[in-house]
């Protein structure tokens, strides 16, 4: 049977997530061997900004509010959601029917939720992302669909027309 290319480039896309939640979990842990009041300070004069306006001493202010124990509950977080991405994606690969299931329900889990953020302040950017999870969750319930239609192969040892006469 040919592989499913529809569901191996969303394995891609949750393999990409994992990666990204995986490069979160990294740097969580770096910064929080490190001063982040310092870093939000060197943050600012890299990028030029007043340091003395709102957002940015807003910024430096919530930074200095984040101690280590906090970064290692974000990078132990994050590191959570990259191993479900990349087991999702390996799952979808593979065409493993828990990996849909996985993928429908996880993927419904964020539609109403993207549906309130649109209400609220409306873009086109979460109009597309909304729509592509749409199309993702239909298309994996799609699959999973058809899969539970496949026939169940013939037991060769049971009777085929019913009971044998005695």
């Amino acid at each position: 049977m040919a592989p499913n290319k529809g569901l191996r480039l969303i394995a891609v896309l949750e393999g990409v997530k994992g990666l990204m939640g995986l490069l979160l979990a990294v740097g969580a842990a770096i910064l929080s061997q490190r001063d982040l009041e310092d870093v939000a300070r060197a943050t600012v004069e890299a990028l030029r900004l007043d340091p003395a306006a709102h957002y940015t001493s807003r910024f430096i202010q919530e930074a200095s509010l984040i101690n280590a124990k906090d970064m290692w509950w974000v990078a132990l977080g994050a590191l959570a959601y990259s191993a479900f991405r990349f087991g999702e994606g390996y799952g979808l690969w593979r065409e493993r029917t828990w990996a849909e299931w996985l993928a429908v329900v996880s993927g419904s889990m964020y539609i109403p939720l993207e549906i309130v953020s649109l209400t609220r302040k409306p873009s086109w950017l979460k109009v597309i992302v909304l729509l592509v999870n749409l199309l993702i969750v239909l298309y994996v319930a799609r699959a999973l669909a058809r899969g539970s239609r496949s026939p169940a192969p013939a037991d060769a040892a049971g009777p085929k027309n019913g009971p044998e006469p005695a």
